[in-house]
């Protein structure tokens, strides 16, 4: 718990990528959402309420949460302090807008600091009837800074009834600078399919964009259009693509929170000028600034992970998934039978059979809710996979060429001393649950934890180790075989 706590405290100053990452880790922490929850009424209130509305934009935590919001409406609209109740509202407004709405409109009218309005109008936006509670509010005279964020939020709010804007054919660059969360994953694929590329930084890569259909392991595909200092030349890139007419947002998440509205407020103001409307709920495409003053869009490719429609808690990023395939697959066989010890919500076991065609897939987990979603993601993958509920320490079955599997790691439950013990009676199983030639690729931040196990098992050896870099953490794959 107070590992928690301390993880808790830092939350709220970061930004980007970092932020993303941190959430992902605290979320490998079983029930943490219902954890912090706790500290949402609080010491640590604001930094509780701020984890909850960015975790319960995420489907699992959110239906966690939600009994819990409706609950204490009471007391999440009387909080006393105006910065932690203005993310009361944002908490209600993505959890339960229609059970509270009423609740929520009676709020607007009365709630006293002007820079919480926005958020209550933005909650009744999330309604399935904007209009219904917004259509009659007047935007009161007063400070302008508080006038012009109060006639956005109503503006972005009464939009969310506006239909879906019509999609056209675009006409994109010849070239689109990929990120990946893994580069040397990314290079490698990009070589084994003879597609050339350029590196761009430390991070980006350069490549045709008619290839993005064919690779993997790739995290977002962005477009040069202009920079801060020239929303005209951004403009004349748009409508060289085809997008004249099309709404956007801004996603501004690379910069630290006091900047971000500075940013997304200029952007908005500067493209308004030649025609482009931001709007964060309908929207054909993304506008992102980078460090440095460029401006990248970002449209919808085709979708690679489209089997991915259920997750659960510490599911691994598919482009992770992707990656880590990718850098094992020189040690993979062709029809290889393959076990997934931990399989989640099966997105390691779908890349695998993306990557080398296996003689079978099998999936095992001890929770009902993996596998649930795993059945979900394997009927939309069209793969065949079998998934087993139960505990693989106690698993008995035909021998694997391949053991995959994005470990447990983090504090579940008990912490890390409930991971001495699930990786030391793990790494025992190893010699029934492989073939004499058989090879475990195994993920994992508990890096010191599995290192020790393997090194001191008179059987296997670690024949690879390769880092990950997740924000400030660093998980590892290990590649494993008999001695």
């Amino acid at each position: 718990m107070n590992n928690i706590i301390e993880q808790l405290k830092k939350y709220p100053a970061l930004a980007g990528i970092k932020k993303k990452e941190a959430l992902e880790e605290l979320l490998t922490i079983i029930n943490v959402e219902i954890t912090i929850y706790d500290e949402a009424f609080g010491e640590n209130q604001r930094a509780a309420l701020r984890f909850l509305v960015d975790v319960c934009k995420k489907k699992l935590p959110r239906e966690s949460i939600t009994p819990f919001v409706i609950r204490d409406i009471d007391k999440l609209l009387s909080i006393e302090d105006d910065k932690a109740r203005k993310l009361g509202y944002m908490l209600i407004g993505i959890c339960a807008p229609n059970e509270c709405a009423r609740k929520l409109s009676a709020a607007l009218l009365t709630e006293k600091t002007r820079f919480t309005r926005p958020s209550i109008i933005l909650a009744l936006g999330n309604t399935d009837s904007p209009k219904k509670y917004l259509s009659a509010y007047v935007v009161e005279p007063g400070e302008p800074k508080h006038v012009e964020q109060e006639t956005t939020a109503l503006k972005k709010a009464l939009s969310k009834s506006e239909p879906a804007p019509q999609t056209k054919r675009l006409s994109l660059p010849d070239t689109a600078m990929v990120t990946s969360m893994k580069r040397s994953a990314l290079i490698s694929e990009l070589k084994e399919k003879g597609i050339r590329f350029h590196k761009r930084g430390d991070t980006g890569l350069d490549v045709s964009t008619a290839a993005l259909g064919r690779i993997r392991c790739y995290d977002e595909a962005l477009f040069f259009v202009g920079t801060l200092d020239n929303f005209k030349l951004a403009a004349e890139n748009l409508n060289s693509f085809g997008c004249t007419g099309l709404p956007y947002r801004i996603e501004a998440g690379d910069f630290r929170p006091e900047e971000r509205r500075a940013i997304i407020q200029k952007i908005s103001l500067g493209m308004s000028k030649f025609g482009y409307t931001d709007n964060p709920s309908s929207y054909a495409f993304e506008l992102r600034p980078l460090f440095g003053g460029n401006i990248y869009a970002i449209f919808k490719q085709k979708q690679r992970f489209d089997y991915r429609v259920q997750s659960i808690s510490a599911s691994i990023n598919p482009v992770t998934a992707a990656c880590v395939m990718q850098i094992c697959k020189p040690y993979m066989k062709e029809n290889a039978d393959v076990l997934d010890p931990f399989c989640g919500s099966a997105t390691m076991l779908i890349e695998r059979g993306l990557i080398k065609t296996p003689n079978s897939l099998v999936g095992v987990d001890i929770s009902a809710v993996a596998i649930k979603a795993a059945v979900a993601n394997r009927k939309a993958s069209k793969q065949n996979i079998s998934l087993i509920k139960s505990d693989v320490l106690f698993y008995s079955a035909s021998k694997f060429d391949e053991i995959i599997s994005n470990m447990p790691f983090g504090n579940r439950v008990s912490g890390h001393e409930s991971n001495i013990r699930l990786y030391n009676l793990f790494v025992e199983r190893l010699d029934t649950l492989l073939k004499p030639d058989g090879i475990a690729f195994l993920y994992t931040q508990e890096k010191k934890l599995l290192r020790s196990e393997i090194n001191q098992n008179d059987i296997f050896t670690i024949v690879k180790e390769e880092v990950f870099e997740s924000g400030g953490l660093f998980p590892t794959l290990f590649i494993i075989k008999r001695k």
